[in-house]
């Protein structure tokens, strides 16, 4: 096996590093230009690298539409590592070619992606690179000796930039509070139950691209435009209210610290300290280990997936409070390994029990830490990965 790791929209090495470390001849391709747009420029320079270098699998993080074209043409298999959910350009012709292949971690997206005949996914948890998660540990270690800096540290983004503020907020009272009633039945209801998709019909499209001419919905995809409106519009526009709301409501009462990138206009977000988004690696390390309380408010497009920044906090020995998920309560031993919530109420509940519980907290992530550590990493997950591959020859 003669494997070719192309960079895309991630520059992470963990992969090819990993492969490495495991025994295989492992070459890296520079970033693709293209990852949603085909070229047949660039399709053609990797086809002839492919057979100049006599590769036999390429490997990216997420569907590079131009590889999975030149893994077609050179006749070999394309491995696909899939962090985003809900991943929507899989469904595409490039999607259902015979030799691409899937690792996906949202369960009900692997179910969803068979179902539009999707012919190769693997369902795997997110993972940590263990042999830089260590180095990074002992450092955070040195640096926080023992103490705390945040009680309360959430990391992202608020989603203040969503395209429902940008193209939907301003339309006819009767769309804006239509879709508010989506948001108030969806928001804040953290038990797994989808309460978005199937909402939005296609006269609500029709009608709102009739007040607005230049209201359309850009579809190049195998889905319906009522869905990938309610993936692209409405996901981020909740998640922007959960955030924004949970966190201010938070910082009544405690401490409460954002890294992010977003724009945050002053009083938005009550007493929350806002500060510069964190880097990945040993930075975030330091921040998750260094925070009595890590909160995660997921997406409620990943539905039955657990989210990096969750894997990332107990790889770090962190401490995480996260929105409940079924997958991840089958991954993690809650209240023992991971504490969840599928309530503000209970949220609030367990950020004081845990706040003035310090040993059992600590326990708890430890125990969390010790099991991403030993189940989830790099290595176990690209050797099941290519053992199933190669499994379907």
């Amino acid at each position: 096996m003669r494997i070719l790791y192309v960079y895309g929209m991630a520059e992470t090495k963990d992969i090819p590093v990993t492969l490495r470390q495991m025994g295989y001849k492992v070459e890296e391709y520079p970033k693709v230009q293209n990852n949603s747009i085909l070229s047949d420029d660039e399709t053609d320079e990797i086809v002839t690298y492919v057979k100049r270098h006599r590769i036999t699998h390429l490997i990216s993080i997420h569907l590079i539409y131009n590889l999975a074209l030149a893994a077609y043409k050179a006749d070999i298999k394309y491995v696909s590592v899939i962090w985003d959910a809900p991943y929507i350009k899989i469904f595409s012709p490039f999607g259902r070619l015979t030799n691409c292949y899937f690792s996906v971690f949202d369960k009900l997206d692997q179910e969803r992606f068979r179902s539009a005949g999707i012919p190769h996914t693997l369902y795997q948890p997110l993972v940590v690179n263990k042999r830089d998660v260590l180095l990074w540990n002992r450092h955070a270690k040195k640096m926080l000796s023992g103490n705390y800096i945040n009680d309360i540290c959430f990391v992202g983004r608020l989603y203040e930039d969503n395209l429902f503020d940008e193209r939907v907020k301003n339309m006819p009272p009767v769309v804006v509070d239509y879709f508010n009633s989506i948001f108030e039945e969806a928001a804040f209801r953290w038990d797994g139950v989808n309460r978005i998709y199937g909402k939005t019909g296609g006269d609500m499209l029709r009608y709102m691209s009739m007040v607005n001419p230049e209201f359309h919905v850009d579809n190049r995809l195998d889905i319906e435009d009522t869905s990938l409106f309610e993936i692209t519009y409405l996901i981020r526009k909740i998640a922007n209210i959960e955030r924004v709301a949970t966190l201010s409501t938070l910082s009544e009462m405690y401490h409460v610290v954002l890294h992010t990138s977003s724009k945050v206009e002053e009083g938005q977000l009550g007493n929350v300290e806002v500060r510069l988004p964190v880097k990945p690696g040993q930075d975030a390390a330091t921040v998750f280990a260094g925070s009595k309380i890590n909160l995660n408010i997921s997406l409620k497009g990943i539905e039955g997936g657990t989210p990096q920044r969750v894997i990332d906090i107990m790889g770090a020995g962190g401490f995480v409070l996260t929105n409940y998920c079924e997958e991840t309560a089958a991954l993690f031993e809650e209240d023992k390994e991971i504490v969840m919530f599928k309530t503000p109420e209970e949220l609030f509940e367990k950020v004081e029990y845990y706040l003035q519980h310090n040993e059992e907290r600590e326990q708890i992530a430890k125990a969390g830490h010790d099991k991403v550590l030993e189940c989830h990493t790099y290595e176990k997950k690209l050797e099941k990965l290519l053992s199933w591959v190669e499994g379907d020859s």
